[in-house]
């Protein structure tokens, strides 16, 4: 189940199936372009943000028998709603509407009719138009508000203020017309406070349901234009998921959202250049929201009590406590201890005792897991009681750490885990934990401090591949002091290759009397040339299997 309420599954509650769109351009133009097309919001390309699938299509029988045809022959699709997209969809005679929409209509047996257009383009005899349609077929206006602030709506020059957008929402459903708006996140000198406003603006306007829309930079307008002699920041995949997910948390999980990012054809698009597919994006996106145990709405609206399934409890050699991932089929941890581990493999051989006795320590634990090494790491530096820890971890699943307090029998060990959880730090006399809940890959771009100790704990390396590649290597690199030292939980000679060639001195830790196993690293001032191929993530957003499948690939 999605951590948001998806427009597939608001229309199966509807409809009891999932309706398809079938987008129509029926050129009615747009009341902010000059005759000769030019003109219009910054944007906004030529054609309209016309739909791919029916883009050289000529006639609007034409038009529809495409994209009946792609909905059927790509999603096995039976039902339908007919979507008047491109440009402005009421920006004709009351005439020429009723003729364009009952032919269209006429067509073919649409369960629901939704119209694209503009707050300033709704006379009230097209609201009786649309609402006597609405007695016999479901309509939605969607309806272009793209921001609620007034200085961004001039400087895109969208042709209206905000207070028009709102005040079409209300005329809308005072006809008994559903009313979706679309939202463009991430407009130059918006700030994420600004796009909280706008979706808290349309939340209070009793919105029907959201589309959301990265800030797309497309060849051929004003803002291509603007871009290309001021460039402006964009939001990145990483940073708009960030994004979207903290405003997905004001939106009430009544509310469904249609679309999660743009999707613009990549031969028209200027930037961001993203290398997520759509779908990778998405899931993603819910991946990220259920690993942290945040959903729709959860921020305005009261949550009944969550209720979690602890996974299989394993106790280990040592007498220390893992989890049997049924995702990867493994433990969490060798079968020697995951206490022995921490110690025999992460402290020991990061020399953090001397490191403790020299100064403080700057330690990165990529991969916080149950938190044994972060823990073992704060309790050595509280009985040296002598130099601080600072330590910072990362791990993109929070809700780990509050199973984890539930099977961990030490008291100061589940202390710091609550902590982490719920404010995100733990402090002691001699150390700090600092927890950054996110992507690794993304989090190890937000640093700036050099660390004098990685420990980086990929768990199963060859399903956690992002975490074994050439390019993360080469990030952790950069945030590696000159005397810092990396070790890791993998013995892959993948792994090693991919060191060696981020310019790593990489020695291989094995244990006789255990399953514990590893590698040392330090800063080499060369680079190593191997036969074998590293696993390889040049954007830094493949997932793992794409990884692999690449990687196979190469070696071949």
């Amino acid at each position: 189940m999605l951590p948001y309420l998806s427009h597939k599954a608001h229309m199966q509650s509807v409809y009891g199936e999932a309706l398809f769109s079938v987008p129509v351009n029926v050129e009615f133009g747009c009341p902010n372009r000059e005759r000769d097309g030019s003109g219009g919001c910054s944007f906004c390309p030529e054609h309209g943000a016309r739909a791919a699938q029916i883009a050289d299509a000529k006639s609007v029988e034409e038009q529809m028998q495409k994209a009946l045809s792609f909905a059927k022959r790509r999603y096995n699709a039976s039902s339908f709603a007919l979507y008047i997209q491109a440009y402005t969809g009421t920006f004709a005679s009351l005439i020429k509407q009723k003729e364009t929409y009952e032919k269209l209509l006429s067509l073919y047996p649409f369960r629901a009719l939704h119209v694209g257009t503009r707050p300033d383009c709704l006379g009230e005899s097209t609201l009786e138009y649309l609402a006597e349609l609405n007695q016999s077929i479901d309509v939605v206006v969607e309806l272009g508000v793209q921001s609620l602030h007034d200085a961004s709506l001039k400087r895109i020059n969208r042709g209206h203020d905000a207070a028009c957008s709102l005040e079409a929402i209300k005329r809308l459903h005072g006809k008994g017309l559903k009313v979706y708006a679309h939202l463009i996140i991430g407009l130059p000198h918006e700030t994420p406070a600004l796009w909280k406003e706008s979706v808290q603006g349309l939340v209070d306007a009793s919105i029907d349901g959201i589309k959301f829309h990265n800030l797309h930079v497309i060849q051929n307008t004003d803002l291509a234009r603007e871009f290309s002699q001021n460039p402006f920041a964009l939001l990145s995949e990483y940073a708009y998921a960030e994004a979207l997910m903290e405003l997905l948390r004001f939106v009430p999980s009544h509310i469904p959202i249609l679309r999660l990012a743009t999707d613009t054809p990549e031969h028209e698009l200027i930037a961001p250049k993203w290398h997520m597919a759509k779908g990778q994006f998405g899931e993603y996106v819910a991946q990220t929201m259920r690993y942290r145990g945040i959903r729709q709405g959860d921020l305005v609206e009261k949550q009944p009590e969550e209720s979690y399934e602890i996974p299989q409890k394993i106790s280990l050699e040592d007498g220390s406590t893992t989890f049997w991932n049924e995702i990867y089929r493994d433990y969490y941890h060798p079968k020697a201890g995951a206490t022995r581990q921490a110690k025999e493999l992460f402290l020991a051989h990061s020399n953090l005792k001397t490191r403790l006795e020299k100064g403080d320590v700057k330690l990165l634990e990529i991969g916080l897991g149950m938190g044994y090494n972060s823990f073992c790491a704060v309790e050595l530096a509280q009985k040296m009681s002598k130099n601080r820890l600072h330590v910072k971890t990362i791990d993109h699943d929070r809700m780990l750490l509050q199973k984890a307090s539930a099977v961990i029998s030490d008291t100061l060990h589940v202390k710091m885990l609550n902590a982490l959880f719920t404010c995100k730090r733990y402090d002691d006399d001699f150390a700090s934990v600092e927890f950054l809940n996110a992507e690794a890959r993304y989090a190890a771009t937000l640093l700036r401090e050099p660390f004098d100790v990685i420990f980086l704990d990929p768990f199963i390396e060859s399903n956690n591949a992002s975490l074994v590649t050439l390019e993360f290597f080469q990030n952790l690199r950069k945030l590696l002091k000159p005397d810092g030292i990396l070790v890791a939980s993998t013995t892959l000679h993948v792994s090693q290759v991919g060191l060696n060639l981020a310019g790593f001195d990489a020695v291989v830790i094995k244990d006789a009397t255990s399953d514990i196993q590893g590698i040392m690293a330090t800063l080499s001032s060369s680079s190593y040339l191997h036969e074998k191929e590293p696993y390889r993530d040049i954007y830094g957003v493949y997932n793992d299997k794409q990884i692999e499948t690449l990687h196979q690939k190469s070696s071949n």
